[in-house]
């Protein structure tokens, strides 16, 4: 046949001279060295971090969900399958300041690092970098989302597939787990279930390879797997009202598609520019020649990582889906933002741990496949070292700066003894942040005409609110209840409504990283 099986047993990584393996109690006490050293500068680049809506937002899900099912029924709403949310739960039963899930989140994190230090077959300096960089560092730890519990249980997958034949169980339960993460998750985990799937008909039911002795188990496995994969896309089938995000893009246009394919570089080079709005940005993007050659490059990646995989099938399958997965969900549904990109670096670098472990074919070409790979080390080197300048530059900038102002203008309103006042939110989005800090249990919003805590993305609440509407609602809430209403403004009230409606300004809250979650408080008294 045209391709031949070499080994069906995991490559000595001693013949990958650039990575040599080292699984003693050095890498032990490397590993924890490193995520020590991670969870001091975490835990400072945590508690420096004002949390915004999105992570406000879980919280108040998983706080305000009476039971399980109505979490998964709120949950229809977020576009997101609901594990994290489901951590959360118990986390809310304990507290309902949201600080605890900061610290869960950076645990969730240092995990992975642990996991990552001990039992990727890179070399040390790498797995320093990768600790340090980006998207481990700040991305998926400073900042508390669903997606570092999608690196946990990826990086868990990496360390179980060495022996995967022997531990498919575990394999399925990983990625019935990983499925429910996020919709980028989802992708990926649906990637290697194809590229398992392949891997194993090939070389048991093709190549007569003893694989395995328990083939029930492996079936088993692959059941698990599909049973993530289609409750996770039945979790993520919206419902008839759903508000956000709801159109598709399947017109074939030639600059879109180039434009997705930039957002490579975006993921492989995160290095955000040394400013207060640093999220986000990224410094190359305003060098004239890099833009020259941005398109190109990307091109370039994704075709050398297809040549480097040619001779480890599993490795190539899963690589390409993943990765036309992604930019693919990128161009017809959500274009997202860095936190979403970064899945693409994950890919490559999984992809990349478990090519050591891959079985490997025989190609009449395969030394361009050799080829590849000999400029990994190098070009690896490269984009980790990018990666832990993106990351320093953000824990720096975030540190320094106010990411959102609702931290401070809830710790504003409990200074006032105002916590408990009837309250109208101009945006519900940036008010749900306030909130969470304030620990409250609704407040008003426009959007919606309703209380509330979390956001409900229903097509209730896409109904126009302009400053006039705010303050009649206001007014309105103000006789119904006969109290005094805060309303958190968004952006400054025109001086003839304060007048007519006799306001009174409190205070602004202004300047920070989000533009979106700047405040601005009014006191509509009784007269």
């Amino acid at each position: 046949m045209f391709l031949q099986f070499y080994s069906q047993t995991p490559i000595p990584q001693t013949k990958e001279p650039d990575f040599p393996p080292r699984q003693d109690k050095r890498d032990l006490y490397y590993a924890i060295g490193i995520t020590t050293l991670f969870l001091i500068v975490g835990g400072y680049g945590a508690a420096h971090h004002e949390m915004w809506r999105d992570e406000i937002q879980a919280w108040l899900l998983a706080r305000d969900s009476t039971s399980v099912f109505d979490l998964l029924a709120n949950m229809k709403y977020e576009g997101h399958p609901p594990l994290w949310h489901l951590c959360l739960m118990p986390l809310t039963r304990i507290t309902h300041s949201p600080i605890i899930m900061q610290v869960f989140h950076l645990l969730i994190a240092a995990t992975t690092v642990f996991l990552f230090t001990r039992y990727a077959p890179f070399h040390w300096i790498h797995k320093f970098l990768f600790a340090f960089g980006y998207f481990a560092l700040y991305e998926y730890a400073i900042i508390a989302r669903n997606y570092a519990l999608g690196l946990l249980l990826i990086t868990i997958f990496c360390v179980l597939y060495r022996e995967r034949y022997k531990r498919f169980v575990w394999i399925g339960i990983v990625l019935i787990l990983l499925s429910h993460t996020s919709v980028h998750a989802l992708i990926i985990a649906i990637s290697i279930g194809v590229a398992l799937m392949a891997e194993y008909l090939y070389f048991y039911c093709c190549k007569k390879e003893a694989l395995t002795e328990n083939r029930q188990l492996v079936w088993l496995g692959f059941v698990l797997i599909g049973i993530g994969i289609v409750t996770a896309i039945l979790q993520l089938s919206p419902p008839s009202d759903y508000g956000f995000a709801v159109g598709w893009n399947f017109k074939f246009k030639i600059e879109r598609i180039n434009n997705i394919t930039k957002i490579m570089t975006q993921a492989l080079l995160p290095f955000p520019k040394a400013v207060v709005g640093f999220w986000g940005s990224n410094r190359f993007n305003n060098n004239g020649l890099f833009q020259l050659v941005r398109l190109p490059l990307c091109y370039l990646i994704f075709f050398w990582c297809v040549f480097r995989f040619l001779k480890r099938p599993t490795a190539l399958v899963t690589y390409f889906m993943a990765t036309v997965g992604l930019l693919a969900f990128f161009y017809v549904k959500y274009g997202g933002s860095i936190r979403h990109h970064g899945f693409l670096f994950i890919t490559f670098v999984f992809t990349s741990w478990i090519y050591y472990d891959c079985p490997e074919v025989e190609l009449p070409f395969g030394r361009i496949s050799d080829l590849a790979q000999k400029c990994f080390g190098p070009v690896f080197t490269v984009l980790l070292i990018v990666n832990f300048l993106g990351g320093m530059t953000a824990i720096r900038m975030d540190s320094q700066h106010v990411f959102s102002n609702a931290k401070r203008t809830a710790e504003y309103i409990k200074e006032q003894g105002m916590q408990d006042m009837l309250m109208l939110g101009h945006r519900d989005p940036p008010a749900s942040t306030i909130v969470g800090y304030l620990e409250k249990d609704r407040m008003f919003y426009p959007h919606g005409t309703r209380f509330g805590s979390f956001v409900r993305w229903d097509m209730a609440r896409r109904n126009t609110v302009t400053n006039e509407i705010i303050v009649m609602l206001s007014k309105m809430l103000h006789n119904q209840y006969d109290q005094d209403v805060l309303i958190i403004a968004n952006y400054a009230l025109d001086v003839e409504l304060i007048e007519q409606y006799q306001l009174i300004f409190l205070e602004s809250f202004t300047g920070g990283t989000l533009g979106s979650e700047y405040y601005h408080l009014y006191l509509h008294k009784i007269n």
